[in-house]
């Protein structure tokens, strides 16, 4: 199951990690699916230009996000003795499905929240920039109309928080 950022752009997601390399994108019943043909694994039936690795042989997990950004290796132990959250290691039984923890997930996508950070940042720079600009198109425009309904330079610079002479200034040339 992924995660969708709020703008929609980015889906990010815990994806197992093969002994390759290769990150899973999706499971089935025979195990992980990665995409690529190597030879050394099954192709899956439906999905003709993906491998099924089996669960046992996964070797950990990262983070991914459909924009390319990679996440830290998150290590799959051999035994739960072995298992050290403060060193990114976790036990997942070679018997079960290779899926994170519910604890590695939750950190991954952490991790994926920080990853967005910035950009979902800037994305409320860009909101604001459109905003504003939209706000000094109208104020143009209810300006342009003070002034043709007889409005003084003094009033309009009043309404608007400067002297006469900015107002003049700013708006003179544009009605």
């Amino acid at each position: 199951m992924g995660w969708i950022s709020n703008d929609n752009e980015h889906e990010g997601w815990a994806a197992a990690v093969a002994p390759d390399g290769r990150l899973s994108s999706s499971s089935s019943g025979q195990g992980i699916l990665v995409e690529g043909i190597t030879g050394r694994y099954q192709p899956d039936k439906m999905l003709p230009d993906y491998e099924v690795v089996p669960d046992r042989e996964i070797v950990g997990w990262r983070g991914a996000c459909d924009c390319g950004w990679r996440g830290e290796l998150w290590e799959r132990v051999p035994s739960p003795a072995t298992a050290d959250f403060s060193l990114r290691r976790d036990y997942v039984s070679p018997d079960e499905f290779a899926n994170a923890s519910t604890t590695v997930e939750d950190a991954i996508h952490d991790e994926w929240k920080v990853h967005l950070a910035p950009l979902e940042a800037v994305a409320g720079v860009e909101a604001a920039a459109r905003e504003y600009n939209q706000a000094g198109r109208r104020l143009d425009k209810t300006v342009a109309a003070a002034k043709a309904a007889g409005a003084s330079w003094t009033d309009i610079g009043r309404a608007v928080g400067i002297s006469r002479q900015s107002a003049h200034e700013r708006w003179a040339d544009r009605h």
